[in-house]
């Protein structure tokens, strides 16, 4: 449905930054998928949304429905404190005009109905609350209190979740090519700036720093189990000039290229692990590590370790005490705390690297 698709949400975007335009206010706009759009933003994950609308703290708010043909869409929320109450009905008016403008609807009928303040809303949750009570089911009953929401589990992907699998699916099978945001998102057909803002506001990181950093991942794979001269490895990992190759390695990594080599050559495995859909603000290193090595049937065993948990063992490649072991990486860098304390919510690439030579 349209309503659900990335140009609605383009459209959207047009209206707020159009409305910010004419009455110098922002205004938010909230799909019932729980997406968040303003002139700035585009967030899709609903946990990202929440936390994203807790952070705006409107004191009081107005509310304005917006229906196309018969069908709730949405609402906006507008800052009441910005605003003088003999205004609200034209900024209703400016809002709907800006709807029929930008808004593809074809013939259906778009209306932004009349606003309501935060003491109505509240009064309305809790007759919804009341509605919902009917079926005596608990599951979707306390509307004014409601679960933050999991990851979808109903096997159906969201417009926007198909278009990053797609982008991710690319990225993945062509590290060795020279991706630019024009050529990728020529290849899965979306427009460039698109799929940039799904990138930083999806992941929370722009789409080149991502790419860098699945390249350089790679790269150090290359670095270890093989002996291709440094500036072919650099074509190999997409890479034009081995001079930039070093830049951006060195940058990540913390030493260049033939450094990484010779320090490490008592590294026996590395497992990387991407970045993909199951990676939420909720989740943690140690926890998409376990969910990684499941679903590719990889055994491992962990322990406790000081009160957190702790892989000793992948693929019956063992720790050995002051000899050899598993250490993780992050973003190609190695951190000094627990797994399990670690945020995937910026995050792009995870490595467990099994060493002969613990420092």
């Amino acid at each position: 449905m349209y309503e659900y698709s990335s140009k609605f949400f383009n459209d959207i975007q047009k209206v707020t930054k159009t409305f910010q335009e004419i009455t110098n206010n922002n205004i938010i706009f909230t799909s019932i998928t729980g997406a968040i759009v303003d002139c700035n933003t585009l967030l899709f994950d609903s946990n990202i949304s929440l936390e994203h609308l807790r952070k705006l703290d409107f004191k009081n708010y107005f509310v304005f429905p917006l229906v196309i043909s018969s069908s709730l869409s949405g609402f906006f929320v507008l800052d009441e404190s910005h605003i003088e109450s003999d205004a609200i009905n034209l900024c209703s008016k400016y809002i709907e005009i800006s709807c029929q403008k930008f808004i593809d609807s074809s013939n259906d009928c778009i209306a932004v109905l009349t606003p309501f303040e935060a003491p109505k809303l509240s009064s309305l949750i809790k007759v919804l609350n009341g509605i919902l009570n009917i079926s005596g089911d608990d599951s979707i009953a306390n509307v004014t209190n409601p679960p933050i929401p999991n990851n979808r589990n109903d096997g159906a992907l969201s417009d926007i979740e198909k278009n990053i699998t797609m982008a991710l699916k690319y990225i993945n099978s062509n590290l060795e090519k020279s991706l630019t945001l024009e050529n990728v998102s020529q290849r899965i057909y979306l427009s460039p700036s698109y799929l940039s803002r799904i990138f930083k506001n999806y992941f929370n990181d722009n789409f080149i720093n991502y790419i860098n950093l699945q390249k350089i991942a790679l790269a150090q794979e290359k670095l270890i189990f093989s002996n291709t001269p440094i500036n072919k490895l650099a074509h190999q990992v997409g890479f034009s000039q081995t001079s930039y190759f070093t830049k951006i390695f060195k940058q990540k990594v913390g030493m260049t290229p033939s450094k990484y080599r010779k320090y490490n050559s008592a590294i026996k495995k590395i497992y990387t692990i991407p970045r993909d859909l199951q990676w939420r603000s909720n989740k943690s290193v140690y926890e998409i590590s376990k969910d990684f090595f499941n679903k590719n049937d990889i055994s491992f065993k962990a322990r406790d370790l000081n009160g957190y948990p702790y892989i000793y063992s992948i693929n019956d490649l063992n720790d050995v005490s002051n000899k050899a072991g598993w250490v993780y990486t992050v973003d190609c860098s190695q951190p000094i705390i627990p797994a399990s304390e670690i945020n995937v919510f910026d995050r792009s690439v995870i490595q467990w690297i099994y060493t002969e030579k613990i420092i």
